[in-house]
């Protein structure tokens, strides 16, 4: 049912996204008098097609749905030679401003159908964790600024924070450039403002959640039991016997009195023996257990393969995020703003090897996300689309031949030059373009396969 529900997820989403996109590119084109001969959801055999217009515009969805096009009058298309009398609604003989708008149009479309989907998720009234430290690492940036538990987070470079995680993406990025960040923090009744330096966090592995734990951006949580929930199968607590219900009470002769004690002394163990000392229906059992290695934010841990059985939030660790319609929309619109520039630092990081290329998703996780989505819930994979949407609009916009950042390269050219590319260019432009988009297409297919494998 997985692969099911990835499949189904993954086609809603292309589909969607596609359509949007290539509406963009379809209706300032028609807006701009610019004849419209085919609009195309996927490539090629036609499954549906429809003639409808007065232009006679084919709309059709076709059977392969990684992409679509809209094709208009001109374009250099040797096979659908313009009569004199509709030349002057051709693309090809527009001005630049026309076509460079026309070009523009579908990225930005996706931007603006990402600011439409933040701006309905942001409408609802929703629980989230209130921006209050817990216990920070003592060498973290956090740490090391003199920030306590109990601490709360009032704002980030005077940008106010509703809850933890709130400015995540905005720490991302400056996280990327290097640059500190200033905290309003409210201590002890009184409020101060301290300085956080990031330039020493390591981002070859970064991701915006790894990335706040790694400056000691941690929420006040409830404390875990060391009462396991579940076990995972074919781990080494499975293996070793451990059971759902189990309490762990020591490792190797030392106690434990939460799950973060449990944590703590599994962690630094990978690949070496312990006796963990378990309570099972009022018995005290006795597991030789050796921890399996794993990576995790660039770090090689500790894992049994085990879960901790979920505690409820206090009211006091939890505050109701309720925006009203501008506050929602003004949020979207930062949100995506924050979001874009983050998926183009990351991209910038990558081509200089200071970002791993791992970062880098293909259809296969696209689709494995999107199932996930579709099986939690509407909101999520309502998230999700404007996710995906940002990262079409962004990858759109690089200057690549084939990509609409190339024809606005090309467009750019002609406006200094005074004259269009010669074709021969524009022809070798374009072959140049289909050969990265196939190398970078085979890095996301192998980065697919190997967290499958993996």
């Amino acid at each position: 049912m997985g692969f099911l529900y990835s499949i189904i997820g993954f086609l809603i989403a292309i589909g969607i996204l596609v359509a949007v996109h290539e509406f963009g590119h379809y209706w300032v084109a028609r807006k701009l008098g610019v004849k419209v001969l085919r609009f195309s959801v996927g490539f090629g055999k036609p499954l549906w097609k429809k003639v409808a217009g007065p232009d006679k515009t084919e709309y059709v969805i076709a059977a392969i749905p990684l992409g679509g096009y809209v094709k208009m009058l001109g374009e250099n298309d040797p096979d659908n030679p313009v009569a004199n009398e509709e030349s002057h609604r051709a693309f090809d003989n527009q001005p630049i401003w026309k076509r460079s708008l026309i070009i523009l149009a579908g990225p930005g479309i996706n931007f603006l159908f990402a600011i439409l989907l933040f701006s309905i998720l942001g409408l609802q009234s929703v629980e989230r964790i209130a921006p209050v430290f817990g216990e920070s690492p003592v060498a973290s940036a956090v740490g090391q600024a003199g920030i306590k538990s109990g601490d709360r987070l009032l704002a980030v470079d005077g940008r106010p924070v509703d809850y933890l995680a709130h400015q995540q993406l905005y720490i991302m990025n400056k996280v990327l450039q290097g640059n500190a960040i200033e905290l309003d923090v409210l201590s002890g009744g009184s409020q101060r403002r301290v300085e956080v330096q990031t330039s020493n966090i390591p981002i070859y592995n970064i991701n915006p959640r790894s990335m706040m734990y790694q400056l000691g951006i941690i929420p006040e949580l409830p404390t875990l039991s060391s009462e396991i929930d579940d076990v995972v199968p074919e781990s080494p607590a499975a293996l070793a016997g451990m059971k759902a219900g189990d309490a762990v009470v020591a490792i190797s002769g030392t106690p434990v009195n939460s799950w973060g004690d449990l944590a703590n002394q599994i962690s630094p163990n990978a690949g070496k023996e312990l006796l963990i000392d378990i309570e099972r229906s009022g018995q005290r059992l006795q597991l030789a257990i050796t921890p399996m290695e794993k990576e995790f934010n660039g770090e090689k841990i500790g894992i049994i393969g085990v879960k901790p059985k979920p505690v409820e939030f206090l009211p006091e660790q939890i505050v109701l995020v309720d925006r009203s319609v501008w506050g929602a929309f003004t949020e979207a619109v930062d949100q995506t703003w924050q979001m874009s520039s983050v998926t183009l630092r990351m991209l910038g990081k990558m081509l200089t090897l200071q970002v791993s290329h791992k970062n880098v998703n293909g259809p296969i996780t696209i689709a494995n996300v999107a199932g996930k989505a579709i099986q939690v819930g509407l909101d999520y994979y309502l998230h999700i689309l404007a996710v995906i949407s940002i990262s079409l609009g962004v990858m759109n916009l690089l200057p690549i031949p084939m990509l609409d950042g190339g024809h606005l390269l090309m467009n750019a050219i002609e406006s200094v030059a005074g004259k269009r590319a010669a074709e021969n260019f524009f022809a070798v432009g374009q072959r140049f373009g289909v050969a990265i988009l196939l190398c970078f297409m085979g890095l996301a297919f192998y980065n697919d396969i190997f967290k499958l494998l993996n």
